[in-house]
């Protein structure tokens, strides 16, 4: 039985596009499963520049002698990519305005991309995993790399319901002892917790060597408050109701919103992780094929690594 999490149109865009790491990580996808995880064995790719607490058996002092610079050399690897999906699945997660594509919530929108990126990885023989999370992990799909691995992941998705609040910063700092191959983390969410929790989360995560994605899904009417009269809002974190004219709250609204996007994106980009909006106005397959592109642009342009902040 095909799940409703896996629209043809989506995989039709997505599947000319692969999701090739840029940082340190164990593989990527591509037909011949090159990986940009640099070794010390097998074929010669690159030199790259010392840093302390490097094995100095590695240093090349041939190039030394001539330069009186400290380099070492790195060798490619043949491996698989190991990505692991992450999906927030709390309450906050269950909201959804009338311009929302397809009339689908943040938390089924965050599905369809999560279930639409296992089927790429799944497609080209590497590994996914997936949990599910809200103030905990609710649902822990292992790796693996067998086609027949997608239904069992669609399964979980189409079985989850959003009941409680988010623990993001918690959840990535558990998952970050977990998972212990070094692969894509890719985080599906509205990102509404602690801040800074968040952040620490994330720093975990590239500490262990990890790539990290965040693809932070927000309704539109969440990014511009356009309703008018006397409206009552409804917490769904149990935070209470609000009885108020938007109108009168939507200046200062959209300052706090802008101060939060800001530094979460900032934090994204200080610990080198990539940072993607998505708005669930916009349809999945255009958001997914429109980043997926983006990044085999800088692909092209060089390679891309450096160590985890």
């Amino acid at each position: 039985m095909v799940s409703r999490y896996l629209d043809p149109k989506v995989l039709a865009k997505i599947d000319r596009l692969d999701l090739k790491a840029k940082h340190i990580v164990e593989g990527y996808i591509s037909g011949m499963h090159r990986s940009p995880y640099h070794g010390f064995s097998v074929e010669f790719a690159q030199y790259r520049g010392y840093v302390p607490g490097d094995d100095l058996k590695h240093l090349d002092w041939k190039v030394f002698a001539k330069s009186g610079r400290y380099y070492l050399k790195q060798y490619e690897e043949e491996t698989n990519l190991a990505a692991y999906l992450l999906l927030d699945g709390s309450e906050s997660m269950a909201f959804v305005s009338p311009k929302a594509a397809g009339g689908l919530t943040k938390l089924e929108y965050g599905k369809l991309v999560t279930a639409s990126i296992a089927h790429l990885v799944l497609s080209q023989s590497d590994a996914a995993a997936v949990a599910i999370f809200d103030q905990g992990i609710r649902e822990f799909i292992e790796k693996s790399t067998r086609d027949v691995h997608i239904h069992r992941i669609c399964a979980a998705l189409e079985t989850h319901q959003p009941q409680k609040r988010t623990s993001i910063g918690g959840m990535l700092h558990e998952l970050a002892e977990r998972i212990r191959r070094r692969g894509i983390v890719v985080v599906v969410s509205d990102l509404f917790d602690d801040t800074d929790n968040l952040i620490a989360g994330l720093r975990h995560l590239r500490h262990r060597g990890h790539e990290v994605v965040v693809l932070h899904t927000l309704d539109e009417f969440e990014l511009t408050l356009p309703y008018d009269g006397l409206i009552q809002f409804k917490g769904l974190e149990d935070t209470g109701t609000v009885l108020c004219h938007p109108r009168l709250i939507k200046k200062q609204y959209l300052e706090e919103l802008h101060k939060f996007l800001t530094r979460v994106r900032s934090a994204c980009l200080k610990t080198g992780s990539d940072y993607v909006q998505l708005s669930t106005t916009t349809p999945v397959d255009v958001a997914l094929s429109a980043y997926l592109a983006s990044r085999e642009r800088m692909r092209k342009v060089g390679r891309f690594g450096g160590r985890p902040r």
